[in-house]
């Protein structure tokens, strides 16, 4: 099974995914806010990052996956969004010099297309 950062100021959503993540065997890291994610991005060495695109500040997760990628960070990033629901601005495709990351998934995410997308993610 998967080790899993999830990175989104949503403490009640992280809980939520540990909870499912856990429950199929995976092992779940939980960050807050940028700079724990980035530390824990270093540290824990997930298999997988989620990372939330607004936090903080409202590029914060485009930021974060910029700063991992200067540092050396490989680790797959699925983004997390819910920006097209509130703002109509679509998301959806990963390009390594404008948005580091391998895929998207829209907010609310269902407990089905997470696991899901760490098996396709991961499978790559």
């Amino acid at each position: 099974m998967a080790k899993v950062l999830m990175v989104d100021d949503d403490r009640e959503f992280l809980e939520s995914c540990a909870t499912v993540l856990q429950a199929q065997g995976h092992t779940v890291v939980l960050a807050e806010n940028s700079d724990e994610g980035k530390a824990k991005a270093v540290s824990d060495q997930p298999d997988i990052i989620f990372l939330d695109i607004m936090m903080d500040q409202p590029d914060d997760g485009i930021a974060l996956a910029h700063a991992l990628r200067k540092q050396g960070v490989s680790t797959p990033i699925v983004m997390l969004s819910a920006v097209s629901k509130v703002t109509g601005q679509q998301y959806g495709k990963c390009d390594q010099d404008v948005l580091p990351c391998e895929d998207f998934l829209e907010k609310p995410v269902s407990p089905q297309s997470l696991i899901k997308k760490i098996e396709t993610v991961l499978q790559g």
